[in-house]
């Protein structure tokens, strides 16, 4: 029924401290299928997310705002959902609000049950401390057996050193890649310091933007092998919107060896410099480009694709990670 699966056994599994939950170290990211970046069809993207499962990958992650439950209940169709771990998040902040996000999600992805849900951005002490109703409701839903872990996710070193200090999380989802790109607040070295204290806090870590909002497409395979080998880093999360990169990133994460064709297959998918409607317009972009792809307009970014060559050089100066390659 599943097609092939001489992935299966291989990819390597990790307990996530005591909640009963096994995920496999590569999830299935999916923002990069929703609204929020390639907007895709559903029909299409759950041929990604079947694949993924097909291959071995139990572990998926989505959030609210993504707008892409309908992208993965289509890929799931017909797979028993305790085969599944999934993590959603919600930019909740009251009770009310985080239990209705949780409930959307249950229900739009036929769950009886949900292996994480994350508080969607913490960015600072603050900041958590403003959403403490939402983190009341979920310590609820836990102690109910709905939710089975808590995390939250965080583009700062500030939020992953609240996240630290919180008893109640579980898990910590950081932006982590070897160039340090998206992280809003500081350097790379700054959030391997942040990482240290979450082993030392018992938290389970997976990283996002592991390719860096795909700035780092053509060295995946360096990119992937950097956070494989950080001893803090549990698990990783890619974003996959098509087989071709399933079935490249499974081979990664197996230890196996990519074929040409393979690679050229992912590497011909049409990729563009892409700047989200949260450009400020600060210009920083525009002094860091040798290409004089972008210019301001109307106090935003703007890329003229004929030049652009997809350096990357222009989201590591962004201070707002509004920048990627989609």
């Amino acid at each position: 029924m599943f097609g092939n699966l001489s992935g299966v056994e291989k990819l390597r599994k990790i307990e996530i401290g005591n909640t009963g939950i096994s995920v496999t170290e590569l999830c299935h990211g999916t923002l990069i299928m929703g609204r929020l970046q390639a907007n895709m069809a559903p029909e299409k993207a759950a041929k990604a997310v079947r694949k993924s499962f097909e291959l071995g990958v139990n572990f998926y992650d989505t959030a609210q705002s993504y707008g892409n439950y309908p992208h993965l209940a289509l890929g799931f169709r017909d797979i028993p959902r305790d085969k599944i771990v999934i993590a959603s998040k919600s930019h909740a902040v009251s009770y009310q609000a985080m239990k209705d996000a949780v409930e959307e999600c249950m229900r739009e992805l036929s769950l009886e049950r949900i292996g994480i849900f994350h508080l969607h951005l913490v960015s600072s002490t603050e900041n958590l401390n403003a959403r403490r109703g939402a983190l009341e409701c979920l310590l609820d839903l836990k102690s109910k057996g709905i939710v089975s872990a808590i995390g939250a996710s965080t583009h700062t070193i500030a939020g992953l050193r609240a996240i630290n200090a919180e008893p109640a999380f579980d898990v910590a989802f950081p932006v982590l890649n070897m160039r340090g790109l998206g992280i809003t607040d500081g350097k790379l070295e700054g959030m391997l310091e942040a990482l240290k204290e979450s082993r030392q806090k018992g938290k389970f870590v997976y990283a996002m933007k592991p390719i860096g909002g795909g700035h780092l497409h053509r060295e995946v395979e360096e990119a992937i092998d950097y956070l494989r080998k950080l001893p803090e880093c549990d698990a990783i999360a890619i974003g996959m919107k098509d087989e071709a990169e399933v079935e490249m990133n499974v081979n990664i994460f197996n230890d196996l060896a990519i074929m040409d064709e393979l690679r050229n297959r992912v590497h011909s998918v049409s990729r563009k410099l892409t700047v989200y409607p949260l450009c400020t317009g600060c210009g920083l972009c525009v002094a860091e480009c040798d290409q004089g792809a972008i210019t301001i307009v109307d106090d935003k970014a703007v890329v003229d694709h004929s030049k652009c060559i997809l350096c990357g050089y222009c989201a590591a100066v962004c201070p707002d990670y509004v920048i990627r390659v989609v």
